[in-house]
């Protein structure tokens, strides 16, 4: 651990903190006891060594009195001799009262660097008096004798160094071991007294990094006891606040996704409509006047082949447009019964004659299905994609796909999670299953499933997952995809079941609505008011109208087409209008209309479905619609239906 990780836990450890402090104050006062101790014994054994030596000089002085006054060298060096032989002295040297050296004993020495104590003695005679009493009396007074020289002893401190050092070294190892003990027992007990608020600490770190869900041991009930019970209640009710932000948060961005998706189906649904309607404008154009062309031409003519040729491929492009439509959930739509088990039976089988692939098919369909209300060509375009998908996706490998039917009732719980934007009403639904052992997809192909244009086939042109979405949100279906990659893939489908719908099974077989028949007997005739903005559109369409046996007048928007029928208003028998128009729109257009003759014969015409116009009329409906492109004997057909009508 660096030096700087230590300085920082040193400063947030409370009992790292107080263990430091006591342990430098017990160092402190070890040191100072230990120094006082220390310099005490030094200067007594010092004040011990000089004491000895002034008393052996002393001793010496007394000694050598009688020989030093007789000059008796060998008594005196037999003395100094012996003075010499104590420990450390160096030098004994006895001289005259006149200064000449008598003795002079040296003891040699390899310790130089220690210091010399040196000591010196008068060397007196004793006074003599007349009498004994006189002596006393001198001794009294201290009546000092004559002086007969001196005696001077040097010694050595070598011991006394080494006694000081192994006084310092054992000294300073009784402190030291005395201050480690202190600071361990210390150490100890700071642990103990400092555990729970460690504990304490510790737990709020952990709070403090963002984990509520752990909870800090409580050791005691004194006042870190109460504390750690303080901040657990705390940390239970930050976890429970942070669960509910996160469940807030990932609802909020849930939403925030489901939003861009649905702008961004939105944007697209736009884009697409706009290009369907503009499109729609020039087949017409296109369709009308290749129609009106082929009325010239002789049926034997080289150019009626061409003509009819091109005609078949604007209708082909009028099912592409339809397509676009349906993606954004306005396509021409034709609701009946259809039997959904038939249907899957009868594609099952175009596909497994098609397919080459080694793909097994397991069909678990339900006898009790009910009939289900929808537009037979959009569920077959539902079913088809679905299985073409299944069997794609399992590549080359052999593979199975399940395909199952049934009902369920479904609450809103279940049908939130639904992958359309527009949840339905709950209730009773009728279910598609089909799943495959293939490839599977990822989480980003998931998130971009029902982008147009989008796809993950080398030949695939990204609009069939479009146009399954646009299906079911138009007949108010749900879809539920579960898919990982290399394990699979599992669409579900729901189609809402009309009441009291029997089961497929024991109920008859639906039959298209009887048509209104349409008598070509009488002639058409009168004066019809075709409102387009689109010039081309507009000129082909009177055309088509005149043909029919109308005499025409033609507006260009809604307004002009109020201005033309309030002038003409007892000569106009039928209107054909525009629904997309500027200034003013078919449906506002026809109303003014019928404010000024409500008995009035209005034809709506739109690229859109028939649905989307009933949605948006509340109040008077239109006589008849008409989509486009749309050829002359439909328009002839509506019109005389129309016409017809009461």
């Amino acid at each position: 651990m660096s030096p700087r990780a230590l300085l920082s836990r040193f400063r947030s450890n409370f009992q790292l903190k107080l263990f430091g402090a006591f342990t430098l104050l017990t160092a402190l006062i070890s040191i100072i006891f230990c120094t006082l101790y220390i310099t005490t014994e030094i200067r007594e054994k010092r004040e011990h060594a000089t004491i000895q030596i002034r008393l052996l000089t002393q001793y010496l002085a007394d000694s050598v009195r009688l020989p030093l006054y007789a000059e008796n060298t060998e008594v005196l060096k037999q003395l100094a001799e012996e003075a010499a032989h104590r420990t450390e002295i160096r030098r004994v040297v006895i001289t005259t009262n006149d200064g000449r050296v008598v003795t002079d004993i040296q003891n040699p020495s390899t310790d130089t660097a220690t210091t010399i104590l040196n000591e010196s003695a008068e060397v007196r005679s004793i006074p003599f008096g007349n009498s004994p009493s006189d002596m006393i009396s001198s001794e009294k007074h201290n009546i000092p004798g004559s002086l007969i020289g001196t005696v001077r002893i040097e010694r050595g401190t070598g011991d006394l160094t080494r006694m000081i050092r192994t006084l310092v070294a054992v000294s300073s190892g009784i402190a030291i071991a005395f201050w480690l003990s202190v600071s361990l027992l210390s150490y100890m007990v700071l642990r103990q007294v400092t555990r729970s608020f460690n504990v304490l600490v510790h737990g709020i770190d952990i709070m403090q990094d963002g984990d509520f869900s752990s909870r800090i041991s409580i050791e005691s009930d004194d006042e870190a006891g109460q504390a750690a019970r303080a901040v657990n209640n705390l940390a239970r009710t930050l976890q429970q606040r942070g669960e509910e932000n996160s469940r807030l948060q990932e609802e909020r961005l849930n939403l925030e996704r489901q939003i861009l998706q649905t702008q961004k189906l939105e944007s697209l649904g736009v884009m697409a409509g706009g290009i369907a309607h503009d499109f729609n404008n020039l087949l017409q154009s296109m369709c009308g006047n290749m129609e009106l062309a082929s009325l010239k031409l002789d049926t034997a003519s080289a150019a009626q082949k061409y003509i009819t040729n091109a005609m078949t491929s604007a209708k082909h492009a009028a099912l592409l447009t339809n397509l676009m439509l349906t993606y954004i959930g306005k396509g021409v739509i034709t609701k009946k019964e259809i039997n959904l088990n038939g249907l899957i039976r009868e594609n099952v089988e175009i596909v497994n004659s098609a397919t080459s692939r080694a793909v097994s098919f397991e069909l678990g369909l339900s006898p009790e299905l009910p009939f289900i209300l929808a537009d037979e060509a959009h569920i077959q375009q539902i079913v088809m994609n679905l299985i073409t998908n299944a069997v794609e996706s399992i590549q080359e490998q052999p593979g199975s796909i399940i395909i199952t039917t049934g009902t369920q009732n479904c609450n809103h719980a279940c049908l939130a999670t639904s992958l359309l934007n527009d949840n339905p009403e709950p209730g009773r639904y009728a279910f598609l299953e089909i799943s495959d052992n293939g490839c599977g997809m990822s989480e980003e192909t998931l998130k971009r499933l029902f982008d147009p244009f989008f796809t993950t086939k080398f030949t695939g042109r990204g609009l069939g997952m479009s146009a399954v979405n646009g299906i079911m949100r138009t007949h108010r279906g749900a879809l539920f995809v579960e898919s990982k990659p290399g394990t699979g893939t599992t669409f579900r489908v729901l189609f809402p079941i009309p009441e009291s719908a029997p089961p497929a099974a024991i109920q008859a077989p639906a039959t298209s609505p009887a048509k209104t028949e349409v008598s070509r007997q009488h002639e058409l005739s009168g004066m019809a008011l075709v409102v387009d903005d689109e010039k081309p559109v507009l000129k082909v369409c009177t055309t088509m109208v005149k043909h029919c046996g109308y005499t025409v007048i033609t507006a260009s928007d809604g307004v002009d087409a109020v201005a033309k029928f309030r002038e003409h208003a007892d000569e106009i028998v039928v209107v054909l209008l525009d629904l997309i128009m500027p200034n003013m729109d078919g449906i506002a257009a026809m109303k003014e209309i019928y404010r000024i003759r409500p008995d009035i014969k209005v034809i709506i015409s739109s690229g859109f479905n028939e649905e989307e116009l009933s949605d948006r009329i509340t109040s008077h409906a239109p006589s008849g619609f008409i989509r486009k492109p749309y050829s002359l004997n439909v328009l002839e057909t509506e019109l005389r239906r129309v016409m017809q009508a009461d």
